[in-house]
């Protein structure tokens, strides 16, 4: 029996869509990825936006149709819910609270550190702002 198609909307410097596209693919579960702005991917299968809009946004099938779900780890518990084998979660409780307590800290404090060093050195910060010649007018 063929597993369900999991379907998300994200961007590619999206640390947390990169999270997941890596969990999809370590736990070998079917998934079509839409890559762009979440309020459009949401426009196109007429499903209401989530609140807040995050990448990336899962679209899961529930009782009253299609609806946009974001925040990884409550997704992560769902897929291990959805498609056995390959678990990413500890079986033994003590191990499963650091393992919680880990990816709670990451999600919330590795980011800073990933952004500092992406955007810190000048050049960077120069070719990420919006103003930079590199977008094609000066502000």
């Amino acid at each position: 029996m063929a597993q369900p198609l999991v379907r998300l909307a994200g961007g590619t410097a999206s640390p947390y869509t990169q999270k997941m596209l890596a969990l999809l693919r370590y736990r070998r579960v079917p998934y079509a990825m839409t890559w762009g702005q979440i309020e459009q991917a949401c426009e196109a299968l007429g499903v209401a936006q989530p609140k807040p809009v995050f990448m990336p946004t899962f679209f899961f099938e529930e009782e009253n149709g299609l609806k946009a779900v974001t925040d990884s780890t409550p997704i992560i518990r769902r897929l291990e819910a959805m498609y056995p084998g390959r678990s990413v979660l500890p079986t033994d409780p003590a191990l499963a609270f650091i393992d919680y307590l880990i990816e709670d800290f990451a999600d919330e404090w590795c980011t800073k550190y990933m952004f500092h060093y992406r955007w810190y050195p000048e050049v960077d910060a120069d070719n990420a702002d919006p103003g930079c010649s590199w977008f094609g007018s000066e502000i």
